[in-house]
């Protein structure tokens, strides 16, 4: 570093932390910035994103939380009135960070109080406090929930399309004579998902390698967020899974692998769908085979 950080206030070195791509300078910084300032809310949320163990890093957003809040109480401030703070942005990163945090760390009730704390403020950027509030519900098995919830969306990304697809699926699955038939429109609710992403689903049952290309890192992440909501039911990930492969087959992205997807696919009974499928897919972009297979309402039972 050219310039002597000792000569810098905290806010200095924060912007300079924001500029540098160097992990090494970026540290240095935020530690001498807690060093001038150890209860700093913005510090320590980028101290927090430094810490790659969700156990270690909870600690570091627990007490920044408190500090913000401690801010907004000197202050006055309550309610939609902290959003004309210059503190709101570094407040609502840090309740986002914790939530995820939390939930990671399998404290479901905990996270899913924050995020309703951060639903309720009228902010630019709801989507990502959105998509784990309707994960949260997923974990919670309140399919119901999460169906009138998703009636009512108005932010309809991943998070929205994927909760409602699983929702919908397990609240039509009942057991031996109480096992309903599959929804009208189902299918198309997933090819409907599918197409806002095409790599998702891929990324979910771990059938494609991880993402070199930056632009996938937003998917990539909804993805590893998602993983683990089709595992209540055999039915639902056996579904799920029959129908990823046959549009993984169609869309020829499993490359030296395919036999072997071919061999799942029959296990899964779904050799049919791809027999009739097959001839006409060939050489078709992603949007039309996702549109054939919504219009013919694949899978088949």
């Amino acid at each position: 570093m050219s310039e002597n950080i000792y000569d810098l206030d905290i806010y200095e070195l924060l912007d300079k932390a924001y500029e540098s791509e160097d992990a090494d300078e970026i540290e240095e910084l935020i530690e001498r910035a807690l060093a001038l300032d150890p209860n700093n809310p913005e510090a320590l949320l980028f101290k927090s994103d430094l810490i790659e163990e969700d156990g270690e890093r909870l600690p570091v957003l627990e007490k920044a939380v408190e500090e913000a809040r401690r801010h907004f109480q000197e202050e006055g401030l309550s309610g939609e009135e902290i959003l004309e703070d210059e503190m709101v942005l570094v407040y609502l990163g840090l309740l986002q960070r914790m939530a995820y945090t939390l939930f990671f760390l399998e404290r479901d009730d905990s996270a899913l109080e924050l995020v309703e704390e951060l639903l309720r403020y009228d902010h630019e950027d709801l989507s990502q406090a959105k998509t784990l509030y309707y994960r949260i519900l997923l974990d919670q098995e309140e399919w119901g929930r999460v169906l009138e919830e998703t009636m009512q969306e108005t932010v309809r990304g991943l998070g929205w399309a994927y909760a409602r697809v699983i929702a919908t699926f397990m609240l039509s699955n009942g057991k031996g004579k109480n096992k309903k038939k599959q929804p009208d429109g189902l299918n198309k609710m997933l090819w409907d998902a599918v197409r806002m992403a095409p790599n998702v689903p891929f990324y979910m049952l771990g059938y494609i390698p991880d993402p070199v290309d930056e632009s996938e890192d937003e998917d990539y992440h909804f993805a590893v967020l998602f993983e683990n909501a089709w595992l209540p039911s055999h039915d639902l990930i056996n579904w799920f899974s029959k129908a990823t492969i046959l549009f993984g087959l169609l869309t020829n992205r499993f490359g030296r692998e395919n036999d072997d997807m071919r061999e799942i696919l029959d296990a899964l009974g779904g050799t049919a769908d791809y027999e009739a499928l097959a001839s006409q897919a060939a050489n078709s972009s992603d949007e039309r085979i996702l549109e054939t297979l919504a219009l013919g309402n694949y899978p088949t039972a």
